[in-house]
């Protein structure tokens, strides 16, 4: 089978959405299928138009934006796409993406897919302009994506409902996955204190450094964090916007908890299982409104340590419906709150909750288009799952 994934960005570039992309097109191919994925050539640094692996990367020349969402494609790939089987969208609130499935759909009859990833969720963006302008533009696409597909997909619950309720269509829930060997490796705690040198009660932040991460709250609840639990390390993971991160610093500095936070950077991969192992707690301080599914949860999840998100996201307000986390407002005052009465339970394992791998959810994409083939056209999660 050829199957075409359409992504907007694509690795160089570093993203939750970008990564289930990757994961998801290596898994279907390695179970035999032929596999590209179709990207923007924008923030693809030095990588070719063409790029052949495991799966084929094909960036088409496009305008560029400030606004990843307004990217537009010069060009497309015609013949991969009069080729394919099928089509997966992935993000609809990029222009991108649905230009190419509207040339599959329309011009070459493919079966298309799309996962709604952030459903609405500019209404409720920081950025009063794109609260306004943009949430419009979102639900324009919105329904333009919706007349060209055969199948919606979306990552949660809450996603499923809201694309009900106000646009009368069903999706199919398929949650994002984790590497196996989240699952398979033992505690590493001890080997990541003493790489690290690190003593003490660790709450960790890893993720992209980026004001809308929210690591200034984080600093600013950790300042009263360590007013009451002195034994307390911050640590801080991840690369990104190097003058907040600088400023994020300088503040820790006049808050004067600067010696209490280690910025380790980038870690490998397994230093990120080594830090989550070896955390009390794990601190999702976003404010990005459209976080709807964050890979760390799942990961952290995995091993069956204790995060705290906190309100405003997607991702929150699923998480909050399920009772795998702990929300909270996203204030200094409440999360210092609540990492303070997590450190107090002292509990640091998380009940089991089964995590699907990327072979999973690329096995379960693939058995949805079987179920596609079976029930031609047909857009209710009923016919889909009787299918199955």
């Amino acid at each position: 089978m050829r199957i075409v994934h359409v992504s907007t960005l694509f690795s160089p570039f570093v993203g939750g959405l970008e990564i289930a992309v990757q994961k998801v097109a290596e898994e279907q191919a390695k179970f035999g299928h032929k596999v590209y994925v179709i990207t923007s050539d924008a923030f693809a640094e030095d990588r070719p138009k063409v790029e052949e692996g495991i799966i084929t990367v094909l960036r088409v020349r496009s305008w560029k934006n400030p606004y990843p969402y307004l990217i537009k494609p010069k060009e497309a790939p015609e013949e991969i796409l009069r080729e394919a089987d099928i089509v997966f969208g992935w993000g609809h609130t990029y222009y991108f993406v649905y230009d190419i499935l509207k040339k599959a759909k329309i011009k070459y009859k493919k079966p298309t897919v799309q996962y709604f990833i952030g459903v609405d969720y500019l209404k409720h963006h920081y950025n009063l302009l794109i609260k306004i302008i943009g949430y419009q533009y979102q639900k324009l696409l919105t329904k333009k994506f919706i007349k060209i597909i055969n199948l919606a997909l979306v990552t949660n619950e809450y996603e499923k409902r809201i694309l009900k309720e106000k646009y009368n269509i069903d999706a199919v829930v398929v949650p994002h996955g984790i590497d196996e060997k989240y699952l398979k490796l033992p505690n590493m705690a001890d080997i990541f204190r003493e790489k690290y040198n690190i003593d003490g009660k660790i709450i960790a932040f890893i993720g992209r450094i980026h004001p809308t991460k929210g690591v200034e709250l984080l600093i600013n609840a950790f300042a009263q964090v360590v007013k009451k639990v002195p034994d307390t390390l911050l640590v801080i993971a991840g690369v990104g916007d190097e003058k907040y991160l600088r400023k994020c610093l300088k503040m820790a500095s006049n808050l004067k908890i600067r010696e209490r936070i280690k910025y380790i950077g980038r870690i490998p991969e397994e230093d990120k299982i080594a830090l989550i192992d070896a955390s009390e707690i794990i601190v999702l301080p976003t404010k990005h409104a459209g976080e709807s599914y964050p890979l760390l949860v799942n990961e952290v999840l995995a091993r069956r340590r204790r995060f705290i998100i906190t309100r405003g996201s997607i991702a929150s307000k699923w998480i909050e419906e399920s009772g795998i986390g702990i929300v909270t407002d996203a204030d200094p005052r409440s999360l210092a709150q609540a990492i303070v009465n997590e450190l107090e339970r002292g509990v640091t394992v998380t009940k089991n909750v089964k995590i699907p791998t990327w072979k999973d959810v690329a096995s379960e994409l693939l058995e949805l288009i079987r179920c596609y083939e079976l029930h031609y056209g047909t857009q209710t999660e009923q016919a889909f799952q009787a299918a199955r």
